[in-house]
């Protein structure tokens, strides 16, 4: 648990937030004496930052939140400009467009005081979105399998049975079946995305309005909004009839509202926030018992009031569950996941590398791989290194989006050295997140016993042997033929210039 005091002395005042396992201190200048610009200085044990957002074309859309571990420890719009004096940890930037349509040029960047920028960036679409960032080299990740968006092209890193689900749409966490997890009056995160009742991505139906679209006589959708929420992600493991209940079997203590879209990477979240996406399903309970979901058949002692009809899926799927804890309990929950489809464990990748090779071919090296599948995937990076340490990219080729089938892959590295070098493969999706290969060595390509060259001009005809006498050749563009003692040959064109 965190807690937040305040502490003042004769220039500046701070918010100290307590963590069990340390402090973390942060100055917010905000113009006053504090601010390092006017001459204060920051506590000890803080870094000072200059943290800025430009005003774009529209700034009355754009506002954030900075938070660490949850909470927010500032906010602001478009057009700020101040100082924060940070302890080293990790900090979410949670980045917010009131119309759905990015910042429109408004962007923003954490640097040094004075100093070099260490993040900066903008929301280029959509609605929502977050950016982890790393003080003083905190190692910082996104738990539960994904971070904004649970992992490349909408993949699920990690897939856990128990654990805390995030209270925002991109801290979203993978599950299995079954999947335990606490709810408390937690409230809706950092950023309220669910849209008011009656909209697109949260519509209203049952009693007097028309009833669900997809039939059944529960209402929906979230009426109450986000409200104390829990984001949860699944993946669909075979075909089928989908199924589940949260809470059934007598374990339900409250309203457990839910709503329910499809999830196709990180641009999902910004699509409900933006009120573009509807729900597949969604339900607002009648009763405080029984649990709530979808089935075709109650579950022993469920009410049908909080139930929606089962829904058709395919493998593969994947869909995004917000739920509301309306009755602002302290409880344990479990979601059970029946029907005749079921639901995958095993983390989904962006692409199934069947194989990545880099070998000798003459002057040069070829580089290949072959894809089995590939999902929401934008193109492969070709990456080379002399130390395996340092690395440079060298060719981009486009991936296949989405494939089922076998993809192959190649590139030629005109420029192979005479030390090994070192390949990666860095796979980049249509969010922009990353993952990479393991890494292929090719010792010495190129370095073969050469056993004569000569020139050649424009007609094929030998012109000399190389290197040549000064003098003894025109000025002009020839051809350099080379033979190895293993019997292979390169070619490559020479310009000499005449003394």
């Amino acid at each position: 648990m965190s807690s937040i005091t305040f502490s003042v002395n004769a220039q500046c005042t701070w918010y100290t937030i307590t963590v069990t396992d340390g402090v973390d201190t942060f100055v917010l200048g905000d113009g006053q004496p504090c601010d390092p610009a006017n001459g204060g200085g920051c506590p000890p044990g803080t870094t000072m930052l200059q943290f800025i957002v430009t005003s774009g074309s529209a700034p009355a859309q754009v506002s954030w939140d900075f938070t660490w571990n949850g909470t927010v420890v500032q906010s602001g719009g478009a057009g700020y400009n101040d100082t924060l004096c940070l302890g080293d940890g990790c900090y979410v930037l949670y980045m917010v467009d009131a119309a759905a349509n990015g910042w429109n040029g408004a962007t923003y960047s954490l640097a040094e005081f004075g100093g070099a920028v260490l993040y900066s960036g903008t929301l280029s679409a959509g609605g929502a979105d977050s950016v982890l960032i790393s003080i003083g080299g905190a190692t910082c990740s996104w738990g539960g399998g994904g971070g904004p968006g649970p992992g490349p092209g909408g993949g699920c890193g990690t897939v856990v049975n128990n654990g805390q689900p995030g209270s925002d749409c991109p801290a979203v966490i993978c599950v299995c079946d079954p999947f335990t997890f606490p709810i408390t009056p937690n409230g809706f995160g950092s950023i309220d995305e669910i849209p008011g009742p009656g909209s697109i991505s949260n519509p209203a139906f049952g009693g007097g309005i028309p009833p669900p679209p997809w039939g059944g006589t529960d209402y929906g959708c979230l009426y109450a909004g986000e409200l104390n929420s829990s984001w949860i992600l699944f993946t669909v493991g075979t075909s089928g009839s989908l199924g589940f209940s949260f809470g059934a079997g007598g374990q339900q203590v409250g309203y457990y509202d839910w709503a329910m879209w499809a999830y196709a990477g990180p641009a999902t979240c910004s699509a409900i926030m933006g009120n573009t996406l509807p729900p597949v399903r969604c339900v607002w309970d009648a009763v405080p018992w029984g649990g709530a979901g979808l089935a075709n058949t109650l579950p022993p002692g469920g009410d049908p009031g909080n139930y929606a009809p089962e829904l058709p899926v395919i493998a593969g799927q994947q869909f995004i569950i917000c739920m509301s804890n309306w009755s602002y309990v302290t409880a344990n929950v479990t979601l059970d996941f029946f029907g005749t489809a079921t639901i995958s464990c095993t983390p989904v990748l962006p692409i199934e590398l069947i194989d990545f090779t880099a070998t000798c071919a003459s002057d040069a090296v070829l580089v290949r791989w072959n894809t089995a599948t590939e999902r929401n995937n934008d193109l492969f990076t070709v990456e080379r290194s002399v130390d395996a340490s340092m690395w440079a990219p060298i060719e981009q080729l486009p991936g296949a989006g989405n494939s089922q089938y076998m993809t192959h892959y190649e590139i030629r590295d005109m420029e192979p050295g005479a030390t090994v070098r070192y390949y990666r493969l860095r796979q980049t999706d249509f969010d922009g997140t990353s993952t990479y290969s393991s890494v292929v060595a090719v010792p010495f390509c190129g370095e073969k016993e050469v056993v004569r060259q000569w020139l050649m001009d424009a007609s094929g005809r030998a012109c000399g042997t190389w290197p040549i006498e000064p003098g003894t050749i025109a000025t002009g563009i020839y051809q350099l033929r080379t033979e190895f003692m293993d019997g292979s040959s390169s070619t490559r064109n020479v310009f000499i210039m005449a003394p």
